[in-house]
């Protein structure tokens, strides 16, 4: 039991050189061992038989799942929801068919990306951009939530729209059976899953107040991952081990972060040198131009040096272009695999849950919720700066 909390303290200190985002390493580094565990201990499936017991359509299932990952990713953040999202979507398909579980490994992906714009603390990025630029919580809040309504909006109804196009040419009788029971029951909750899951709730509930309060909730999630994935390692019916946990950890997520630390301090001088676009020009223009920018960068190389280009490029700008600027790093995203960690988490998740979602398959689906998302994004700024 003391070898994953030995991980993280080791995590911890090896993270550190990476500056800025050190706590984002440590994120990847520690949130799959939490979902791993949390999957292990019968957690997934007992949040799986929940949203079953509602008795909705398949349709229904999908857009419940949808909303509650839209709700984790605003308040702990798109990579946490990322890690929960996928064991408890893939459960909720098992009695389907593989079309389903690859409709709410979509619904996983879409809506920890989707609901990051809400607030300051809801993705990496934001922070990012809020430190550098110096706006307040109110401020920004202020740019974001119509944008953030209108963007979930739109992708939860293309979501919807696509999911019940492919059901037309599969048998008329599968949303009758969406209330089946799962193929694997949820076991009774022993003592030991049930104080994991309370230390897993206080955990989140300790990062909210710490992002509101302006810190880091790196440590936070991985002093909870400690315990939680020794909680795991020895509870009895449930057998995972200290490598098991070490092998959930993308190997993608971790290059994409140590090419991010790199390109911080290369993105400086382009950044410096990139002109502003000038205060008399219509937002319907310059809005569009800015989320233009940091999208191209994020699907081209990752949101995270997105955002350090964005950082030093708009110093001094209003809370409407740092919000533009985001609709792309944190929407237009979606477009690519390698777009935001979150993606990359849930594409790793799924194919650890038997799901694999390929790259060409990937793009084919999602550049249309990333252009629809950012194109909703973007109108809702427009009407609110």
């Amino acid at each position: 039991m003391l070898l994953p909390a030995l991980f993280i303290l080791i995590a911890g200190f090896a993270t550190r050189p990476l500056g800025p985002l050190a706590g984002t390493m440590l994120l990847v580094l520690t949130l799959p061992p939490l979902a791993l565990s949390l999957d292990a201990l019968g957690w997934a499936g007992i949040a799986a038989a929940q949203i079953r017991r509602a008795h909705l359509s398949m349709t229904g299932e999908l857009v419940a799942a949808y909303s509650g990952w839209l709700a984790i990713s605003a308040i702990l953040t798109l990579d946490v929801a990322a890690v929960v999202a996928v064991p408890v979507g893939l459960r909720v398909a098992s009695t389907q068919d593989d079309q389903s579980s690859l409709d709410h490994l979509g619904a996983a992906i879409l809506g920890s990306n989707v609901g990051s714009l809400l607030f300051p603390f809801s993705n990496l990025t934001n922070l990012i951009l809020v430190s550098a630029t110096g706006i307040s919580f109110g401020a920004y809040l202020g740019a974001a939530w119509l944008p953030q309504i209108l963007a979930a909006l739109a992708v939860g109804l293309l979501l919807v729209f696509r999911t019940k196009r492919a059901s037309e040419h599969q048998a008329p009788a599968d949303e009758a059976v969406a209330s089946a029971p799962l193929v694997e029951p949820s076991p009774r909750p022993t003592a030991l899953t049930l104080g994991a899951g309370v230390v897993a709730l206080a955990g989140a509930v300790s990062a909210v107040v710490v992002g509101l309060a302006g810190g880091d909730v790196a440590p936070v999630f991985a002093a909870t991952a400690a315990i939680v994935a020794g909680c795991a390692v020895a509870a009895d019916g449930h057998p995972i081990g200290t490598l098991e946990l070490a092998r959930s950890i993308p190997l993608s997520g971790v290059a994409v972060v140590l090419f991010a630390a790199i390109a911080v301090g290369l993105f400086g001088g382009p950044a410096g040198h990139l002109p502003h676009i000038p205060p008399d020009v219509p937002a319907i223009v310059g809005l569009p131009l800015i989320a233009l920018v940091g999208g191209l960068l994020a699907v081209t190389v990752n949101n995270l040096p997105a955002a350090a280009f964005g950082a030093i490029w708009l110093v001094g700008a209003s809370p409407a272009a740092v919000v533009a600027y985001l609709i792309g790093t944190n929407l237009f995203a979606i477009a690519t695999p390698h777009g935001s960690l979150a993606t990359i988490l849930s594409r790793q998740l799924g194919l650890r849950g038997g799901v694999d979602l390929g790259i060409r398959d990937y793009v084919r689906a999602a550049w249309r919720y990333a252009f629809v998302a950012s194109a909703m994004g973007l109108i809702g700024l427009i009407v609110v700066r």
